[in-house]
């Protein structure tokens, strides 16, 4: 297989933005009235998108929304992880390194987050990383968002790039479910979160190569 085209996920594959995120969940929730959460227990609920992300935390939290009420909390959640900005992540070692890397040899490169396109722009903008991507698929464009394989196939069309001529790079379930239902090969990494469990253990109980420890090293292959 010739690699054409690397798909990235974000959190937890290129940055470490757990600080930022229970930074802004904590902060929404304290204009509540609500009771904090740790990292760890941020950690366990990531991974599918702010919505996913909300419903988890106002149950845990006996928040009860629903509707336009809910809608409109999570435009109120965007807001605030806007406010509270990117100080907290932090871009893993490498990573732009092997982004130019891939691109330096005609590899193209999209993003493809579960995240919202605002709070992903924002991201990108602050770390640098915006100029390193050809594509940005985020949660809110309206496609099925992963363990679904559509936002997979909607940047590998944007690229012109064939599902075989791809390589999906991400820590989690959902990317390695999102990579095998789009047909496209799959490289884990263990820097990530998958939901609380280890994603080792995830990868070899569901048929899926060992995860590399680093994203870095994930990509050194592939140039």
């Amino acid at each position: 297989m010739q690699t054409r085209a690397v798909l990235f996920d974000l959190d937890g594959t290129l940055v470490d933005s757990l600080p930022t995120l229970t930074c802004s969940l904590n902060a929404y929730l304290a204009a509540l009235g609500k009771a904090p959460f740790t990292e760890k227990e941020v950690s366990d609920m990531v991974g599918k998108g702010v919505r996913v992300l909300l419903q988890k935390a106002f149950a845990c939290r006996q928040v009860r929304l629903a509707g336009a009420s809910f809608d409109a909390a999570v435009k109120d959640y965007i807001a605030q992880c806007l406010k509270t900005g990117n100080g907290k992540t932090r871009v893993f070692p490498g990573v732009a390194e092997a982004l130019g890397a891939l691109r330096s040899k005609g590899i193209k490169t999209a993003l493809v987050t579960n995240k919202s396109r605002a709070m992903t722009l924002s991201l990108l903008a602050d770390k640098g990383l915006a100029p390193l991507f050809d594509v940005v698929v985020a949660g809110d464009d309206g496609h099925t968002p992963k363990p679904a394989p559509d936002m997979l196939l909607a940047a590998a069309a944007a690229l012109g790039a064939s599902a075989a001529d791809c390589v999906m790079v991400g820590d989690s379930r959902n990317d390695a479910l999102a990579a095998r239902s789009a047909k496209m090969t799959v490289r884990l990494v263990a820097c990530g979160y998958n939901e609380g469990e280890p994603i080792g253990q995830w990868a070899q109980a569901n048929g899926f190569d060992a995860p590399f420890p680093a994203t870095a090293q994930a990509v050194a292959g592939l140039c």
